[in-house]
């Protein structure tokens, strides 16, 4: 079972209640690569032990678009019962090898009652709000170039590392990914980061990125400057 003790959703619980809160959790483990159908676990939520997962939706007619990864501790809702019979569809698959713990009814209802636990829990689910309507008011950015770069520096926020010569990103994501993530085809997205490397927007060493921080751009008409 992963160590769930040093997640931020358990973070200033007494072991007495933390292990009360853990205890009995049922694990799931899902390869990379693999599927997670969150409502046929019958689970109310999930609580993703290590890995990192990615959610995807699957609009009629649509190419598959990214709305958000999850990594150890981020919660995985159980989408709503009209939600889920309609389309479109929310696909989560693990990018990388991942485990899950599964939150039933009941276990929820007990972390409910817990003052620190729920202040905990509304914490995050306000923060991965957040994250996805940043997402969204990315996504209705008309130009894909601007897109890949707001899109980037959303990324590099969480999962970056701060070096001197910018924010490095070592997700290693494929141009494809890229191109999911900001509803482009993968073509697009390789010359949107050719054009963002010559600006000085970003630098590709190999599959790591360098992004420059907004208050780092080079000026104001270069390409996603505006």
């Amino acid at each position: 079972m992963s160590d769930l003790s040093t997640i931020d959703l358990f973070a200033g619980l007494d072991d007495e209640v933390l292990a009360a809160a853990v205890d009995g959790l049922r694990a799931v483990r899902i390869a990379a690569g693999g599927e997670l159908d969150v409502a046929a676990t019958g689970a109310l939520c999930c609580v993703v032990g290590d890995g990192r997962l990615a959610l995807a939706v699957i609009a009629p007619e649509e190419r598959e678009r990214t709305i958000g990864m999850l990594e150890q501790g981020d919660l995985l809702v159980r989408p709503l019962e009209p939600w889920a019979a309609s389309a479109p569809q929310v696909r989560c698959f693990a990018i990388e090898d991942s485990t899950v713990h599964l939150v039933d009814r009941a276990r929820m209802e007990a972390w409910m009652t817990d003052p620190a636990l729920a202040a905990n829990m509304v914490r995050l689910l306000s923060a991965q709000i957040a994250e996805r309507e940043l997402a969204v008011a990315i996504a209705l950015e008309p130009r894909v170039e601007r897109r890949l770069l707001l899109k980037l520096r959303q990324l590099a926020e969480r999962w970056g590392r701060v070096t001197p010569d910018g924010i490095r990103l070592d997700l290693r994501l494929t141009h494809q990914e890229l191109a999911n993530m900001v509803g482009a085809v993968r073509e697009s997205v390789t010359i949107a980061l050719g054009r963002l490397a010559e600006s000085g927007e970003i630098e590709v060493r190999n599959r790591t990125l360098i992004i420059r921080p907004p208050d780092q751009d080079p000026g104001g008409d270069g390409p996603g400057g505006r």
